[in-house]
């Protein structure tokens, strides 16, 4: 019986704008966006519709060969933004990932 192939463990950048996510996987480098509209001012205002969202774009770039466990969340809003604010680190944690750094 063939041995099954082992599953590449990846981690992600998330990038958050008011408009929309990206993600960017490492070391793969596959990247995608989606269109949002649950965050504004920000805060996330829908917290299902958010980890949804994630879910979906990970799971579309990680496809079957691939395992995605941690991400590193960054906003539009500069260095400086209080990420604890905005509630992103919850949203990721119900996407089933773990905020990394």
């Amino acid at each position: 019986m063939a041995a099954k192939p082992k599953k590449q463990e990846e981690v992600g950048d998330l990038f958050v704008t008011e408009t929309a996510i990206t993600v960017k996987l490492l070391p793969s480098k596959k990247s995608g966006s989606r269109s949002i509209g649950w965050f504004s001012e920000g805060r996330v205002t829908n917290s299902r519709s958010a980890a949804r969202d994630i879910r979906y774009l990970v799971g579309k770039l990680q496809g079957s060969k691939r395992v995605v466990r941690g991400l590193t969340v960054m906003t539009d809003r500069g260095v400086a933004f209080d990420l604890s604010k905005t509630g992103l680190h919850e949203v990721v944690a119900l996407a089933g990932l773990e905020i990394l750094g």
